[in-house]
């Protein structure tokens, strides 16, 4: 132990001794050493010169910084073509378009109503802030005028369930209260929809646990903004004489939408945080690499649709674990916001509200018929996932 104190000394002494004398700071008129040599400084290029008998830094001139070429730029697909090559950069080209959009834009959020149940206390802090995020999010979209929310525990089912049959929106469901609060430890999840004055309605449960291991300040606000989203949807595609005609595109588009809007709005300021809820709500999708093929993804998405009025076209999707339309539905949005960005989604819903199909609306938005697109998206999404590619 003394031996290396004594070496370690003597070593810095040494450099001490060996150390050049310090030079004179280099900025204008300063005294320097060589006509002719430069220093950048401070984002100047000085240069050398000489002042009557002195040589002296002159007053030096502004180097321009490089500039990055962003990663999405060279990384991310832009097209159906090249997203086999690029399918490395899918996660963060489709956050990234998220994330400045929502920088460049304003909140079309409108009057917010927020009835909270007599026994009732709020477990998501985030209300206005995720709803904010999520409106600057599709700003170029409609969005409802006035959205109610009405938050409830299991103390308030029976109150929840009135309010909600009071503002009777066109998806009502009798005991919808009830069938979100099965957990002993609270009520959680919710249903979105629009009623008769075009106004949102958003039921949602409190104070119950998320299936995901996450902490709940990263869940605050995530699931208001995945339901408000669905309002979203709905009042694009409202169809007049009818229900509203969202059901007429593919059900994994309508959840998948939801969840990556809602999670890529919330961490919008904060990829990692994005990557973290990303990664743990996708966990059961990459442990299942063997099943999840091009033809099993092409098969779920379902290349040759057809959506027939006032029918139930999303029963297809009933033969699948219902995860799937949230988690293959997310990574499909991923891919078509690389695309065309996070506007196209919702210019797919107002097209088949005016009367158009989905193969039409997809056509229209992608330049490609959808049975052509959905085995090239599938196979990026079977890449994605046997390759383990998570950010």
């Amino acid at each position: 132990m003394k031996k290396i104190l004594t070496i370690s000394i003597a070593g810095a002494l040494l450099g001490s001794v060996l150390a050049p004398p310090a030079t004179a700071a280099v900025k204008a008129g300063a005294a320097c050493a060589k006509s002719g040599s430069t220093s950048t400084t401070a984002g100047k290029k000085f240069t050398c010169v000489k002042s009557g008998k002195k040589l002296v830094w002159n007053k030096g001139v502004a180097v321009a910084k490089p500039t990055a070429k962003p990663v999405s730029q060279s990384l991310a697909p832009t097209s159906f073509e090249d997203l086999p090559s690029r399918i490395d950069g899918i996660i963060y080209g489709a956050w990234l378009q998220a994330s400045q959009q929502i920088k460049k834009s304003s909140s079309s959020l409108g009057t917010v109503n927020i009835l909270v149940g007599p026994n009732t206390k709020p477990t998501d802090a985030n209300s206005i802030d995720s709803l904010n995020l999520l409106s600057k999010l599709f700003s170029a979209s409609p969005q409802v005028k006035t959205l109610n929310i009405v938050k409830y525990s299991k103390d308030d089912i029976a109150w929840a369930q009135q309010q909600y049959e009071l503002l009777r929106p066109n998806n009502y469901r009798a005991n919808a209260a009830a069938s979100y609060c099965r957990q002993p430890s609270g009520c959680v999840g919710g249903i979105a929809g629009i009623n008769v004055n075009n106004e949102g309605v958003i039921l949602l449960g409190q104070g119950g646990d998320y299936r995901y291991p996450f902490e709940q300040s990263m869940m605050d606000g995530l699931v208001l903004a995945h339901e408000y989203m669905h309002t979203i949807q709905g009042v694009n595609a409202v169809c007049r004489g009818s229900a509203g005609c969202y059901g007429n595109l593919p059900q994994w588009l309508m959840e998948g939408a939801a969840e990556w809007s809602s999670a890529v709005a919330r961490f919008s300021e904060n990829y990692s945080d994005y990557l973290t809820f990303r990664t743990q709500n996708l966990a059961g999708k990459y442990s299942d690499a063997s099943t999840l093929t091009t033809d099993w993804i092409t098969t779920f998405l379902n290349p040759n649709p057809v959506f027939l009025p006032d029918q139930d076209n999303w029963a297809y999707w009933n033969k699948y674990p219902s995860d799937n339309v949230y988690s293959i539905g997310l990574m499909t949005t991923e891919i078509l916001v690389n695309l065309k960005g996070p506007a196209a989604i919702t210019k797919m819903y107002e097209s088949v509200g005016r009367g158009q199909t989905f193969v039409e609306a997809f056509k229209q938005e992608y330049g490609m018929a959808w049975s052509n697109a959905c085995p090239i998206i599938a196979s990026a999404i079977a890449t994605e996932i046997s390759k383990q590619i998570k950010s």
